[in-house]
């Protein structure tokens, strides 16, 4: 029986195409990758005994780290590969903050059999000057969503790019991260992570200010939103927030504006390729549109400052006002990423660099895991366990979304375009992929 590789993903726009690079070089004769919503994929990890973690979600970070499932699957024999979703949050180097950065993941949480994968040469080296006598391996991968931004990987979304740009024409992208202004169960949710739930003085003073800035900053993308749309009417405008976000708090202000659409489809990196110009707020947004889009703005206007990445910042320009962005976007040049600035990035974020791709190491350390794995035994047979496949719950942000809630992060899989996808990737990566839809939620991808 193939060693299960089980790949959740949490934020569909965020996690799929990266996710199935992955998959295409971790999946082998011996080895089937299961890849879909975070809370079945664990659900069906418990039917194994013996298999392949790789990801964040069975590890609940901030000052008292739930490992409850994490545990479970150690006892079921799984080998973790833990993967974080938004390592180099904080900035740059000089300026990052150690012990917050520990506070997301600390490597002694984690077995000695297990492998913790670092986006970059600093937080590796953070990780190793505190990691335990019996802590895991650590080795330095990058991320695979990095992968997926180069030229060569392009031809991944090049339809939906195609087809972006022959509905809207030429437009500019203003690509929000501000879910912790208008979505209060996410902002209580990281609040609660890091601080616990009755912080006073200091501490809860500062989630106050963080929470105002951002909303002062969301103010000033919907100003900035209706001064473009104003200014160039030869443009169309595309407001996308964060899969965090309630696009209803854009859509009550800035809903049936001509010349302006507020949208969430899919994944950002077809729309970062179509758009003549992106502003963005200083997120890993505007890295990843180093080799997609022409134009790259960061917007940081002076709303009081509590908290930015400034990674970000050396990509594109940098504008502190609205007549400042007009200008830039009439008159500035193609975004570069002189070598200085690559150098500074690619220690944060090892893959950035074009001659490091994130997946390929990946698959090596899963191959090394699957390695080490010498028994892999299923309860019960295949057909109960797609049965329970078939049978999982929606997501619950899916059923939020229905009941006027947070916006989904979870969209049903398109069966043709994943297909279409691994098509694409069969020739990447030289070998034959197979599809096995198992249900709504969850696919299976194995090799030949």
């Amino acid at each position: 029986m193939p060693i299960p590789i089980m790949f959740p993903i949490e934020v569909t726009s965020r996690e799929l195409d990266a996710r199935l690079l992955m998959a295409a070089h971790c999946a082998a004769p011996e080895r089937s990758v299961f890849l879909g919503q975070d809370r079945g994929v664990y659900r069906l990890a418990r039917r194994w005994r013996g298999g392949i973690y790789v990801g964040k979600q069975v590890l609940v970070g901030g000052m008292k780290p739930n490992l409850a499932k994490y545990r479970v699957l150690k006892g079921r024999g799984y080998r973790v590969l833990f993967l974080a979703e938004e390592e180099p949050v904080f900035g740059e180097e000089g300026e990052l903050d150690r012990e917050q950065f520990l506070q997301m993941f600390h490597p002694n949480w984690l077995d000695g059999d297990d492998v913790v994968c670092a986006w970059g040469d600093f937080s590796a080296e953070v990780f190793r000057s505190v990691a335990g006598p019996d802590a895991p391996a650590i080795h330095v991968t990058g991320h695979p969503r990095f992968d997926i931004i180069k030229p060569e990987l392009a031809c991944l979304y090049e339809t939906e790019t195609l087809a972006i740009r022959q509905r809207f024409g030429k437009f500019i992208l203003l690509n929000t991260k501000f879910a912790l202004a208008s979505n209060l169960p996410a902002f209580l949710s990281v609040k609660n992570a890091f601080t616990g739930q009755n912080e006073k003085g200091d501490t809860a003073e500062y989630w106050l200010n963080f929470h105002c800035y951002h909303a002062r900053l969301q103010t000033a993308y919907i100003e900035l939103a209706n001064r473009l749309r104003k200014e160039f009417p030869d443009h169309h405008i595309v407001l996308r927030p964060h899969p965090g976000e309630d696009p209803a708090c854009y859509n009550a202000v800035l809903g049936g504006i001509k010349n302006l659409s507020v949208l969430t489809e899919g994944s950002v990196l077809p729309w970062l390729a179509a758009a003549d110009v992106l502003v963005h707020t200083g997120c890993t947004t505007g890295l990843e549109a180093c080799h997609l889009t022409p134009r790259i703005i960061q917007y940081a206007p002076d709303v009081g400052y509590v908290f930015e990445q400034h990674l970000p910042s050396l990509v594109g320009a940098v504008c502190k006002t609205l007549d400042e962005v007009v200008q830039e976007i009439r008159g500035g040049t193609r975004a570069v990423v002189e070598p200085e600035a690559e150098r500074r990035i690619s220690r944060i974020i090892a893959n950035f660099s074009p001659q490091v791709m994130s997946s390929e190491r990946i698959g090596a350390l899963v191959a090394a895991a699957a390695a080490k794995i010498t028994t892999t035994v299923m309860r019960g047979r295949l057909a109960e366990l797609e049965h329970l496949a078939r049978s999982l719950v929606q997501p619950r942000n899916q059923r939020r979304r229905k009941a006027g809630g947070v916006p989904k992060k979870f969209e049903l899989f398109d069966r043709d375009a994943i297909t279409a996808k691994l098509r694409v990737l069969e020739q990447l990566v030289n070998k034959k992929l197979h599809c096995r839809f198992i249900s709504r939620y969850l696919v299976e991808i194995s090799a030949a």
